[in-house]
């Protein structure tokens, strides 16, 4: 009977270590601890199990080196490992050379009755370089204590009474490689967390934020463990959020505690904070309008939103701060701890980490990529199934948003839109036939459809419609003759006729605000166009991809854009208002599109089209249009043949990207460059800065000498700068008087020094009938990866020296200190 007994605990051993080898070893200790008490339980002590049990460790743990097993005090038997053979002794401990300077591992041998009955010690290869002193340390500390927050999905939770996450694991191979326990404390908040670690109740926290004021109070770790994406989160419905500065006078809910909290209430005293407790508190106000956003860690949100079925919210990137880390934090006296860590850390290997992110970042993208409908609630799944399709109701003939043709197609932009929607949620679009827009609308508002798909909001329409958030912003062109300098805006041509398309959003906008502005509305662009052609209105103003699109296919030579208008498109559905659970829906829908996605669409309508054979009427459209009239001399040289067309595209090209003025880069080409050299930054870890320079008081000189005078200034100017900076260094014109470096492979430091040369170059410099000129400098070098970000940074440093009496450089980093 009892060989049966050891029969199958052996069996079951060798069963569990097969399902966890190379897992955990302490894990695996514990299990033969428990095994072991079955024979020291026994009068007559099996030697050869003990043998054979011992020799599976040394074949699954090639770390093992010896072991000592003691009853009531003395050694029962020892066993060491050495040249690949195993040395069994009885009654005798096993010799110094295995035990001195060693990394050990010490369990209680315990009977049924949970009484000790005996000691197991296993003995450890050094493979960590651990010194006396770190040995020493861990002969005391077989057990850390670590915090396991409650609802830091997918780094820190508790669920099923068991710590979980990313973190949580990755301290797990740490300590098993130091052959360590680990007890997890949960309960507390995170206050009283760094409370505990300050006061030695905990060992160390695993996924901290490193901060100034934090390391005043402990000790980080060397590098971050794992990077991490700052992320903001409102509710569907809202506008969407990127900065900190954009919710000034409205509610964020954070967490007491974390960096996120002191942070806001320190820099951004306008924003009311709605303390909670942990990430599903604070997600939780924000759903239920406690709160207008949030700001955390992008998976963090995710998880916690998709794991809590919260399904109004959405994520955004948040434009204020670049990557961060997790961190190992450890009590401020506790450096040997920190070491040892350290040691142990690097034993992971890339293998481990990389089954770590496959267990915990690609679970939620497996979720999302098979199922269609994740996004949305039962109630919201129940109504489409209801409902079976939903009714829309569109423009008949507005392309390149939309058109249906003579046969009944659907198309362009939005019809686009619509079959992505489709595609990724299921949700079924009908195609209902109206005569025009406001027929569309109101059809809308009358209950026989349910949506129009492209419309803006007004106060007017709100009173019977709903509307979604914005998912595409179109910049509102001013056309006028070619005669026509550059409008900078409307009120400029107040007492002029300007057209607008009748019963589009931009009238009732423009009204509200140009109350003045003398506003002809005209049926579509082709008869805005026409108007301005026969003097019947003086500008026309228009949505830039509609402008384009009828500038390219009714060939107006004698017309060009002007300017942009100051109020954008925002393309919205418009929804029933008696459906609420529809808008939900809707918005939900809206918030899975991706970005590229989007503008792969606008850009497959957009863009023109070269043909093989010239077409000299589209050329001359397109010159006319988009180009300046210069290049109608090129159009005549290459009229005779198709073979100069190569010609042509690249003196089109050049004068697309070129200050047609000072022979530079324009503005245009460097917003390309800079997002160029934003992505070699971000990749390759090499300092990007910018310099931004205005003329200073260049409209006195305009305005003493003439213009004629400014421009020869201007392209002085130009010269300078292209003269002093290197082969690698991109300068243009930014607009009017301003210029744009931007220097690859550069701190802040060394752009400071090349700015400050220019500013004494410029300044000794006699320019056009000896006029003397200076200039204010902005410097920013980009930590950011946001090319709109890095310009507002660069433009404070500019404003604080041109407030500095100007001719001087004022650096961003200067700002904050």
């Amino acid at each position: 009977m009892k060989i049966l007994i050891i029969f199958l605990i052996f069996f079951n051993f060798i069963y569990a270590t097969s399902l966890t080898l190379n897992s955990n070893i302490k894990s695996n200790i514990d299990i033969l601890s428990s095994n072991l008490s079955i024979f020291l339980d026994e009068k007559e002590i099996s030697e050869k199990s003990i043998k054979n049990f011992l020799q599976l460790y040394y074949q699954n743990y090639k770390k093992i080196i010896a072991f000592e097993i003691l009853k009531n005090n003395s050694y029962i038997y020892s066993s060491y490992k050495e040249n690949y053979s195993m040395y069994f002794l009885k009654k005798q401990e096993i010799p110094l050379k295995y035990k001195e300077n060693k990394n050990f591992y010490k369990k209680s041998i315990l009977n049924h009755k949970k009484e000790e009955i005996g000691t197991l010690i296993v003995y450890f290869e050094n493979e960590l370089n651990l010194t006396v002193e770190d040995l020493l340390y861990l002969q005391k500390k077989r057990v850390l204590k670590v915090q396991n927050d409650p609802n830091l999905l997918p780094y820190n939770f508790y669920e099923d009474g068991i710590a979980k996450g990313y973190a949580i694991d990755y301290i797990n191979l740490i300590a098993n490689k130091l052959a360590l326990e680990v007890e997890y404390i949960s309960g507390p908040t995170w206050n009283d967390f760094l409370n505990m670690l300050e006061n030695n109740q905990l060992d160390l926290m695993i996924n901290v934020l490193k901060s100034k004021q934090r390391e005043e109070r402990f000790l980080f770790s060397s590098k971050a463990f794992t990077d991490l994406e700052p992320a903001m989160v409102t509710r569907i419905e809202n506008e969407d959020v990127f900065t900190f500065k954009e919710l000034e006078g409205k509610t964020m809910a954070l967490v007491k505690g974390y960096h996120s909290y002191d942070r806001v209430k320190k820099q951004y005293p306008k924003i009311n904070i709605y303390p909670t407790n942990n990430t599903l508190e604070m997600l939780q106000a924000v759903s239920t309008k406690k709160a207008d956003a949030a700001y955390a860690l992008k998976e963090v949100l995710e998880y916690t939103i998709n794991k809590n079925l919260l399904t109004n919210l959405k994520v955004l990137k948040n434009l204020d701060d670049k990557t961060l880390g997790f961190y190992f934090a450890f009590n401020k006296e506790n450096t040997i701890l920190k070491n040892i860590i350290a040691k142990a850390e690097k034993l992971i290997t890339t293998e481990e980490k990389k089954e770590l992110e496959r267990k915990w970042f690609y679970k939620l993208q497996e979720i999302k990529k098979t199922s269609k409908n994740y996004l949305f609630n039962e109630a919201e799944k129940a109504y489409l199934a209801k409902k079976e399709v939903i009714y829309t109701c569109v423009d008949p003939d507005y392309l390149p948003f939309e058109q249906v043709s003579k046969s009944g197609e659907y198309r362009g932009i939005i019809a686009e839109i619509l079959e992505n929607l489709s595609k990724k949620t299921s949700i079924k679009f009908e195609l209902y036939s109206s005569k025009s827009f406001i027929d569309s609308i109101n059809l809308v508002k009358e209950k026989k459809c349910d949506i129009v798909p492209f419309a803006a909001k007004t106060n007017s329409r709100e009173k019977y419609l709903n509307f979604t958030q914005a998912y595409y912003k179109f910049s509102n062109v001013i056309v006028t003759k070619n005669n026509q300098l550059f409008i900078d805006s409307l009120e400029e041509i107040k007492d002029k006729k300007i057209g607008m398309i009748k019963n589009y959003a931009v009238v009732e906008l423009f009204k509200n605000k140009y109350p003045n502005l003398q506003i002809v509305e005209v049926n579509n662009n082709q008869e805005g166009l026409d108007k301005i052609v026969n003097n019947e209105i003086y500008a026309l103003v228009s949505s830039l991809p509609s402008i384009a699109f009828t500038l390219q296919k009714y060939n107006y030579p004698n017309l060009k854009i002007v300017g942009k208008a100051s109020i954008d498109s925002l393309a919205r559905f418009a929804v029933r208002d008696d459906e609420k659970i529809l808008l939900d829906i809707l918005n939900k829908a809206l918030n899975s599109l991706k970005n590229e996605e989007k503008e792969a669409i606008v850009n497959r309508w957009i863009t023109v089209v070269k043909e093989e054979r010239l077409d000299t009427k589209l050329l001359i459209q397109i010159a006319s249009s988009i180009f300046v009239i210069a290049i109608i001399i090129i159009l005549l040289v290459i009229y005779r043949s198709n073979r100069y067309l190569n010609i042509l595209n690249k003196e089109l090209e050049k004068l697309s990207v070129t200050d047609k003025l000072t022979g530079i880069n324009n503005r245009a080409k460097l917003d390309s460059i800079l997002d160029k050299e934003l992505k070699i930054t971000k990749r390759y870890k090499e300092p990007l800065s910018i310099i931004i320079l205005d003329i200073d008081h260049f409209k006195k000189i305009n305005d003493k000498y003439g213009h004629i005078c400014g421009d020869e200034i201007l392209k002085e100017f130009a010269t300078i700068l292209k003269s002093n900076i290197r082969e690698t260094d991109r300068v243009g014109r930014w607009g009017g008087e301003e210029f744009l470096i931007i220097l690859p492979h550069t701190n802040e430091n060394e752009a400071t020094i090349l700015a400050e040369h220019l500013r004494e170059t410029i300044e000794d410099f006699s320019f056009y009938k000896n006029i003397k000129v200076t200039a204010s400098f902005g410097v920013y070098e980009c930590t950011v990866f946001n090319d709109i970000q890095c310009i507002e940074n660069v433009d404070k440093a500019l404003y604080s020296a041109k407030n500095s009496n100007r001719n001087c450089v004022r650096t961003h980093s200067s700002l904050n200190s």
